[in-house]
């Protein structure tokens, strides 16, 4: 009886430390799908980039309105020319959706225009955010009673839209050369012109003179290439337009030579060079220049940008030059991407 007795208790307990095994097996499983779940979530949000290509809005807003004079509004906002392309290039690539399919998936694109138009609201209003649904995301909502209201809207804030997602695409690939940048072609920047300029690892130095550098990247069909040069700061007076291209034009006919003899980079003057004044929150104070080049003695030519500020310690002008070339395809990406990095530019 006692061995009876004994035996049951021992399968007893065998059966009770069984069940606390599955227990805690059970717990152990649901935090680790939770803690699975939790990790999907958060990559979703830090890869956002992957909804929508670069450039892309996503606009919600229903088909009437968006195939009406109301939508042309935005429509010429987003797909303005974008200045300095020797052909028409837009600004931005809209794709309209209905509200109704603006589920899990599109709420990730990378640039988003929500449009709520309706005898509802109180007052036109039009509100500039960051990470609503992912990260990073631009996101901008648009509220207005009726399509007047919502044109003026547009009108009123054309240049602020378009600053507001071309800033968010500039930042998102500054975001991604940051962590696989050549550490040669850095470390020779601060060196020569005591400047830090955050230069992708596929750039190589093709030129290297005094006061002039010139890297690139090149593929069998496209190049990109990046001048930093310097010369002496006299007055401000030297950033003015006719200046800054009088300079430009002599450092590219001295280091920049084309294919053909005698050939040469030159700023193409027939197209007019956009001149941006900017000072920062630090009080710099830089010119940013958009335009086109040309091959003197040859057919090339392409988009450049420039990027101009004073360097008062040393008693310099500082200019970072970018061009592409590119010939018979599109170049808006690319000289966007030039631009990411010529503005990561800063004293060293």
């Amino acid at each position: 009886m006692h061995l009876l007795l004994e035996s049951t208790n021992t399968t007893f307990t065998k059966n009770m430390m069984m069940k606390k095994y599955l227990i805690l097996a059970t717990i152990s499983l649901f935090i680790f799908l939770s803690a699975c779940n939790n990790t999907a979530n958060k990559d979703r949000l830090i890869l956002t980039n992957i909804a929508g290509e670069p450039n892309e809005v996503l606009v919600v807003m229903n088909k009437t309105s968006w195939e009406s004079e109301t939508g042309k509004t935005l429509k010429n906002c987003l797909q303005e020319a974008y200045y300095g392309l020797p052909q028409y290039e837009p600004l931005f690539k809209a794709i309209q959706i209905e509200r109704t399919g603006f589920s899990n998936m599109f709420q990730l694109y990378r640039n988003i225009i929500d449009v709520n138009i309706s005898a509802n609201i109180k007052s036109p209003k039009i509100w500039f955010g960051n990470d609503v649904y992912a990260r990073p995301q631009a996101y901008l909502k648009i509220e207005a009673r009726n399509g007047i209201e919502f044109s003026e809207l547009i009108t009123k804030n054309n240049q602020k839209i378009q600053a507001f997602f071309k800033k968010a695409e500039v930042e998102r690939l500054q975001k991604m050369y940051k962590h696989r940048f050549s550490e040669k072609i850095m470390k020779h920047l601060r060196q020569k012109f005591d400047i830090r300029v955050d230069v992708p690892a596929n750039y190589k130095l093709e030129t290297d003179s005094t006061d002039f550098s010139w890297i690139s990247f090149e593929t069998p069909n496209m190049s990109q290439g990046i001048f930093v040069y310097s010369y002496n700061y006299g007055d401000t007076s030297q950033f003015n337009l006719n200046n800054l291209l009088k300079t430009r034009d002599s450092f590219l006919k001295t280091y920049v030579p084309g294919p053909r003899k005698n050939s040469y980079m030159q700023t193409e003057h027939e197209y007019p060079v956009r001149r941006t004044v900017n000072v920062d929150s630090t009080g710099l104070y830089s010119v940013f220049m958009e335009g086109l080049w040309r091959m003197e003695g040859d057919f090339m030519g392409g988009p450049f940008i420039s990027y101009s500020f004073p360097d008062k310690e040393n008693n310099k002008i500082i200019c970072i030059d970018a061009y592409v070339y590119n010939p018979k395809k599109d170049k808006r990406n690319f000289i966007m991407q030039l631009e990411s990095i010529i503005k990561t530019a800063r004293y060293n």
